[in-house]
């Protein structure tokens, strides 16, 4: 009987790896592991990432079959090497990975030294002939060469063979001015994407103000402190200097330098609801403009206006919207409730029956100073429920609306919108979920994350409101006869 011998081979030690961070919102930092480890925003992950671009736990790295491997755990912005998106990738000895699309930048090196990118940061900084000459043309060098690489290398020898350096000057001078110009793009491409991020910096420190004087006018309500008050006038002035240096930040990136007018539209309504232009979704203009259509083929838009119109209700809603510090843009809430009739009934469900232009059930109404009626539990207009008062239900519905906006939505005017339709407690849940701050919590993070999950009667909803105020800003553009409802009230607030 033959005995055969095994032998067991002693696992692989995995070779240190390093890790460089460009791009994040913290410094420059480097990392190194002969272990596996993951990345991203939570506080548990061995890299962590301050950039919104990444999820909480966004890649885990790890050593399989002696090799060091890169997994995007399904993260919502995705992980890309030279532009496309990747799943599960093997790192080489130099490996450049992008966090999302424009988040931070991570370099992977497997043992040793760095190799450098000649497109990276640290090669920008002394993009030199030399360094140029070496990389393309020491092929002794144990840097790995790429295509681009390999492919320049090979041209040189057959020129080389042919005319012994007839053109090498010629060839030089042209290699060098075509990597110069690559650099040169990049490093405006680089400097474009910071200015960015500083922009979106600064609109949600704008975003923490807004919610930082809500609670300190509140204060101020209850206490009538007199240091309160200075303190209140100081951080107007201070939130005035920051809104003019947004701006001109958005005028210098030429946010608004679009061809088409509707997208023009789109952004200022974002904006006035409380959304960022810079990092609004790509199918967020594309939605709008569909809904925009669904409006032009009903009369609705129309009659809905000329009722607010007729019977004041205009001014009223956007003086009450004003008196709350929110944009008079809420009008639009109105009429997708109930196309501003004031004897409006909803159907019974199990929270009660909603009435009134603002569609309150009882218990809301009530919360906010509402009489209901004695016909509160029926689905019929009731003269004795103030839920059917135009004034007294439109200041109920803009305290309502602020609650909302100063809390849950942490500021953000279409996460008010999904929660005043699907019913606060409902949506609070998902909301919760998020980051308690504008930058993480905000309708374009919920719409992407989200999105699935959102009930098609509260998807509609937004989207009608907010395509109803880009018609409003400009009607005739539209094909609409009736005049801009807001006025000149509208324009003050970036319509």
């Amino acid at each position: 009987m033959d005995t055969k011998i095994v032998t067991k081979q002693a696992p692989t030690t995995p070779p240190p790896i390093s890790i460089r961070i460009e791009r994040d919102s913290s410094p420059t930092k480097k990392y190194e592991f002969t272990h596996d480890f993951k990345i991203g925003r939570d506080a548990e992950c061995d890299v962590m990432l301050k950039d919104t671009a990444s999820s909480r736990v966004h890649a885990k790295v790890e050593f399989v079959d002696d090799r060091w491997w890169y997994e995007d755990l399904k993260s919502t912005n995705g992980s890309y090497k030279e532009g496309a998106k990747i799943e599960r990738i093997p790192l080489t000895r130099t490996t450049r990975i992008g966090i999302g699309i424009n988040g931070p930048l991570v370099y992977f090196t497997v043992g040793g030294e760095e190799v450098i990118d000649p497109t990276s940061a640290q090669a920008q900084a002394d993009p030199s002939l030399s360094g140029v000459i070496k990389h393309y043309f020491d092929e002794s060098s144990s840097a790995p060469a790429g295509e681009r690489t390999q492919m320049v290398r090979k041209a040189f020898k057959q020129v080389s063979k042919k005319q012994k350096g007839k053109y090498m000057k010629i060839i030089l001078a042209v290699l060098v001015v075509a990597i110069g110009a690559g650099i040169y793009a990049y490093v405006k491409h680089m400097q474009l994407e910071e200015q960015k991020a500083l922009a979106e910096d600064i609109f949600y420190q704008l975003k923490q103000m807004d919610l930082d004087y809500a609670a300190l006018v509140q204060k101020l309500t209850q206490s009538g402190d007199a240091g309160l008050k200075e303190e209140a006038a100081k951080y107007i002035t201070r939130r005035r200097a920051l809104q003019d240096k947004y701006d001109e930040f958005i005028k210098q990136l030429g946010i608004y330098d679009v061809k088409d007018d509707v997208d023009k539209a789109i952004l200022h309504v974002a904006r006035v609801f409380g959304e960022c232009e810079i990092n609004m979704p790509e199918d967020f203009v594309k939605e709008v403009k569909f809904y925009i259509s669904e409006w032009k083929k009903s009369p609705r838009l129309r009659q809905a206006i000329a009722r607010a119109e007729e019977n004041g209700y205009i001014q009223h809603i956007s003086e009450a919207m004003i008196s709350q510090n929110l944009p008079p843009h809420y009008f639009y809430l109105g009429l997708q409730e109930s196309d501003f009739i004031r004897e409006q009934v909803g159907p019974q469900t199990r929270f009660g029956v909603a009435k009134g232009m603002w569609q309150f059930i009882a218990t809301t109404a009530q919360e906010y100073g509402l009489k209901v009626g004695p016909l509160a539990a029926l689905a019929k207009f009731d003269p004795a429920d103030e839920r059917h008062d135009p004034v007294k239900s439109t200041k109920a519905a803009a305290a309502y609306i602020a609650d909302i906006y100063n809390t849950e939505a942490q500021a953000s005017g279409l996460l008010v919108m999904a929660s005043y339709n699907w019913g606060h407690n409902v949506v609070k849940g998902l909301i919760r979920k998020m980051p308690q701050n504008p930058r993480d919590r905000n309708f374009w993070t919920f719409f992407r994350q989200y999105k699935d999950k959102l009930p098609k009667e509260t998807y509609n909803y937004v989207f009608y409101i907010v395509s109803a105020a880009v018609i409003g800003d400009n009607p005739e553009l539209f094909g609409f006869k009736f005049k801009k409802p807001l006025g000149e009230v509208g324009e003050k607030y970036g319509m």
